[in-house]
């Protein structure tokens, strides 16, 4: 019985709303995606299945294109997901759901929530009263959802009213296979103290520290968690980033950030 909350976030969006989630649903366990992948099996033992994570390039996430493939969801009752996205989902739940029917299921909802941006190579932080504006929006939304995933209605899949998402995301999609390598754009500037902090946070064990500074390891997936919570800002994406406002998410600590990774 129960729900199990399959999330990934890297500057916190995804974990407050798995966070706000789990509360208004109740008999409900959220689980950080990153280190799941690594097990050699996975499958869920409630009759709901939940997935919530950000919207990349128009699509999926890599790390939940190999987690959805992986897991075995043959005794799972109710799936839904919920994407979170500065502006544009693209088609980002019918990439999930694609996955899915590939297995012999179906996501049952779908569901989009606008949260504050952190794609920094194009644009800053949001400013303090959009923000306010899309957290007030999204207390909202998790009411709604929660009350589809408790009667296990099939909502189905929301979609973008813009035209545009649907045009460009076939072809950004595409794009996402870059990321891996996108990483050699990133470097630490004169201010880096070398703490270690963006090795600590990073999911995807792709930063050493070497000779007191950070090095990327060319497995990147562009979640951009080590240049938003470098503490002297001193981590920098190629000549994009340069004063950008960083962000995290106000309702998660850098410490929730780390002990995602570890504690799973």
């Amino acid at each position: 019985m129960g729900t199990t909350l399959y999330y990934f976030s890297a500057t916190g969006n995804c974990l407050d709303v798995a966070r706000d989630i789990q509360k208004s649903l109740g008999n409900t366990e959220i689980a950080f995606i990153p280190p799941l992948v690594r097990q050699a099996s996975l499958k869920p033992v409630t009759e709901k299945v939940g997935f919530v994570f950000p919207v990349y390039d128009f699509g999926i996430p890599l790390v939940l294109r190999d987690f959805l493939n992986k897991l075995d969801i043959t005794d799972v009752e109710y799936i839904f997901a919920v994407a979170t996205c500065n502006y544009m989902p693209g088609l980002t739940l019918e990439a999930a759901d694609e996955i899915l029917k590939g297995k012999g299921a179906r996501l049952n909802s779908g569901f989009i929530i606008r949260m504050p941006g952190n794609y920094i190579p194009i644009y800053g932080a949001n400013s303090q009263r959009t923000q306010d504006k899309k957290f007030r929006r999204k207390a909202v939304r998790i009411g709604i959802i929660a009350n589809y995933v408790r009667s296990n209605t099939d909502r189905g899949l929301e979609k973008s009213n813009l035209i545009i998402d649907r045009l460009l995301a076939p072809q950004m999609q595409k794009n996402i296979y870059k990321f891996y390598s996108m990483d050699r754009n990133f470097r630490a500037d004169e201010k880096c103290s070398g703490c270690g902090l963006c090795q600590r946070i990073c999911a995807f064990d792709n930063i050493s520290i070497e000779e007191g500074k950070p090095q990327w390891r060319h497995r990147c997936q562009q979640c951009l968690a080590c240049i938003h919570v470098c503490p002297k800002s001193s981590i920098q994406f190629g000549k994009r980033s340069g004063n950008k406002k960083r962000y995290r998410n106000p309702k998660v600590t850098v410490n929730d950030l780390i002990s995602q990774k570890e504690n799973d």
